[in-house]
């Protein structure tokens, strides 16, 4: 099944995926979901958000994501945080997407979006097994380094 962009009409909030949520997770409207297309969703999010093209950007955004994130924490080591934002911005530069660059695009967009940064880790048999994410970048609060 192909994912879809869906609007909430009353808050317009944009959902990806195979089916619209029954409930907005902005505004909390019930069943308010409207099929969408491309060029609308990004009309109504693109000139909104500023680009995530620098290190100070990047990391910022990770370390907020962590700060919120009751499982996981940002690993301590500094030289690989830099290292790890610098091959993103590099995949960003290249290929579009700040793909984790310790895991190669398949060149199918749909395929490919398990890849941005910070990917779905939590599915990952190295979660389970290591307690980070594939490269290491988001460790489990109680794991290890």
């Amino acid at each position: 099944m192909a994912k879809k962009m869906w609007r909430c009409h009353v808050c317009n909030d944009i959902h990806y995926g195979n089916r619209p949520p029954e409930i907005c997770p902005t505004c909390g409207a019930v069943h308010a979901f409207v099929l969408s297309d491309h060029d609308e969703a990004m009309r109504i999010i693109g000139p909104r958000t500023e680009p995530l093209d620098t290190d100070q950007k990047v990391i910022g955004s990770w370390k907020d994501f962590a700060e919120r994130n009751p499982k996981c924490r940002l690993t301590s080591k500094e030289d690989e945080i830099s290292m790890l934002c610098s091959g993103v911005l590099e995949n960003l530069k290249n290929m579009g997407a700040r793909y984790c660059p310790c895991r190669i695009p398949s060149g199918d967009p749909v395929k490919d979006l398990a890849l941005i940064c910070p990917c779905n880790f939590p599915r990952q048999k190295n979660w389970e097994e290591l307690g980070e994410c594939w490269c290491g970048l988001f460790v489990k609060k109680e794991g290890r380094e």
